[in-house]
């Protein structure tokens, strides 16, 4: 006959609970130090109560007065323009007005016509005040 194994310690667990919740607590600090790296780092920081408006919408209502006026010269021509923007130079090149409140833009869009190659054409915008955006470059006789 053989003789019965050894019995093994029989363990509790409570060393793998204590690993899994310093595990669990480094994963919250971990992810409470990433959201205020990246609000603290926020390209679209925006003080609205002094510029009326928001970056990301003076951005996108910008980009719509571009897209406006390259509708308007098309038809004159005859043409359909294409517009491309480059995300990083519109919020690279927005910054609030430092003598007024309000944001100003500067920034390249490129404007493509069907049968003709594309090409990079500077634009800038501003808005007032009240938050009211206008183009400035690009938009002669605006």
């Amino acid at each position: 006959m053989s003789s019965p194994a050894p019995a093994r310690p029989q363990s509790d667990g409570s060393g793998s609970r204590v690993l899994l919740w310093v595990a669990i607590v480094l994963t919250l600090a971990l992810l409470v130090w990433m959201s205020v790296f990246t609000v603290q780092r926020n390209p679209y920081v925006s003080d609205v109560s002094r510029n009326k408006i928001s970056k990301s919408r003076f951005i996108e209502e910008c980009k719509t007065k571009f897209d406006e006026f390259a509708t308007t010269v098309g038809k004159s021509q005859n043409a359909t323009f294409d517009t491309e923007y480059d995300p990083i130079s519109l919020v690279k090149g927005t910054v609030a007005n430092p003598q007024t409140p309000g944001w100003l833009l500067s920034s390249q869009v490129t404007v493509s016509r069907a049968g003709l190659g594309s090409q990079p054409v500077p634009f800038a915008c501003q808005s007032d005040a009240k938050g009211v955006v206008s183009l400035v470059q690009g938009a002669q006789g605006q």
